[in-house]
């Protein structure tokens, strides 16, 4: 069996690429930095000094897999990246955040990656097309095409050393909501830009702050209310694929709405919107949030006045909104799955 090992900051990257490897049939071990092995918690510039140290204490047990993925941030690659010549498996890079985070100024790494693109065992993959812009800017030129997150879960630990309080989902996460109306992102935008969960209450709506222990509390949660809004932040978000799969109906803004959103701020908290490196009228079709399956499903508003009238919508054609995010769901899935077949030759 093919053994695979996948070194991430992240969470929710392990979790997707764990339901991945289990549908292909691949033997996969999980290092999440939290758990400070191999990979240390909050060690995102990795000079050339961490790579090789790193390397060399762990050499042989890398050499033990067929294949490693570093996903997240991607300068966890630079453990094998300076040292391919010893490296014996192959490399997947899963660019999820912008390929140069926290190494912005450090040119001896850019060159690396741009140098790596193309080798016969490594494969630099971005999972939105917007880190395959952003990296051509800084002339690193991605060649593999986007593979998305898919948006499903197993019900299975990552590792023994798997606990959930650590990884920030102890105590009370969101067990104690009784349903509502409308579970609202609980991120910056809808929280500090704007209390968007007044906002609905405003409209006669009730609502919550969207809590959750991964995909598995985010399915339980959304059984219990009619849609999920947000105001987005980032290009991409595993929670997008994951509410496309789950069947939760989407209230967002429209691209026009969003990109104008994106340039103010809010004269009653002061807080100005945030979007993660910055929203631009060519840049904002490439928002996962407006890709060829939510453009089949998703409820946009142009104007936060018509909340209430798009929420009617959703009761009203509940059974058949769900309907077409179960097949984009499908869709979207088989082709992933395919994706990941031909990166590791499954």
């Amino acid at each position: 069996m093919t053994k695979v090992l996948h070194l991430s900051h992240h969470y929710g990257c392990l979790k997707d690429h764990q339901y991945v490897c289990d549908k292909l049939g691949l033997d996969l071990t999980n290092k999440l930095s939290i758990w400070n092995d191999i990979i240390k918690r909050d060690v995102y510039r990795i000079t050339k000094e961490i790579a090789d140290s790193t390397w060399k204490e762990h050499k042989d047990y890398f050499n033990s897999f067929d294949f490693i993925i570093t996903s997240d941030t991607a300068p966890l690659s630079r453990i094998f990246l300076e040292n391919l010549d010893e490296f014996e498996g192959q490399l997947i890079v899963w660019v999820c955040n912008r390929f140069n985070y926290e190494m912005h100024d450090d040119s001896a790494y850019h060159n690396l990656m741009s140098e790596s693109v193309g080798k016969d065992n490594v494969k630099i993959i971005p999972y939105t097309k917007f880190e395959s812009m952003w990296a051509e800017a800084y002339k690193v030129k991605l060649t593999e095409e986007v593979i998305r997150p898919i948006g499903v879960s197993i019900d299975k630990p990552l590792s023994e050393k798997e606990d959930l309080g650590l990884i920030g989902f102890g105590g009370d996460y969101g067990d104690e909501l009784k349903g509502g109306d409308v579970l609202v992102s609980r991120y910056h935008n809808d929280t500090l830009w704007q209390d968007s969960v007044k906002m609905m209450e405003h409209y006669n709506l009730s609502a919550d702050p969207c809590k959750y222990r991964g995909y598995k509390g985010l399915v339980e949660l959304a059984k219990k209310y009619e849609a999920y809004f947000i105001l987005p932040e980032q290009y991409s978000k595993f929670a997008a694929f994951e509410l496309m799969n789950i069947g939760l109906p989407v209230i967002l803004p429209s691209e026009e709405f969003l990109l104008h959103l994106s340039s103010t701020k809010n004269s009653k908290t002061g807080s100005n919107y945030w979007f993660g490196s910055g929203l631009y009228k060519d840049t904002t079709n490439v928002c996962e949030w407006y890709n060829e399956y939510y453009d089949q499903f998703a409820l946009y508003i142009e104007d936060f006045e018509e909340i209430p009238e798009t929420f009617q919508l959703i009761k009203e054609h509940k059974k058949k909104i769900r309907g077409i995010m179960k097949k984009c769901a499908k869709e979207h899935q088989s082709k992933t799955l395919d994706q990941w077949r031909k990166i590791y030759n499954v």
